[in-house]
């Protein structure tokens, strides 16, 4: 078996942190889309309102996704043990 990296757990922490700070950029990206929709429905109803709403849902499940991936991330700091604990099985 391949001898573990040591700093697996801060590379491990690291991508947990970047992906935590793109669910927030997607959460205020999303929030200026709405604020865009507003506008389209107080000008004039249309294709515009539409594309919001699609946009929308689409930042909705990537969200999701993002979100699954940071609880797998945290999942494998937890399993791994870092340097001074015993290899996992």
């Amino acid at each position: 078996m391949a001898e573990q990296d040591p700093r697996s757990t801060d590379h491990l922490e690291q991508a947990g942190e970047m992906v935590w700070e793109a669910m927030q950029t997607l959460e205020r990206a999303q929030r200026v889309l709405f604020r865009a929709g507003d506008c389209y429905v107080a000008q004039v109803w249309g294709d515009g309102v539409r594309g919001v709403i699609e946009i929308g849902e689409r930042i909705t499940e990537l969200s999701g996704d993002l979100m699954s991936v940071h609880i797998e991330i945290g999942r494998l700091a937890k399993r791994d043990p870092g340097p001074d604990g015993p290899p996992s099985a």
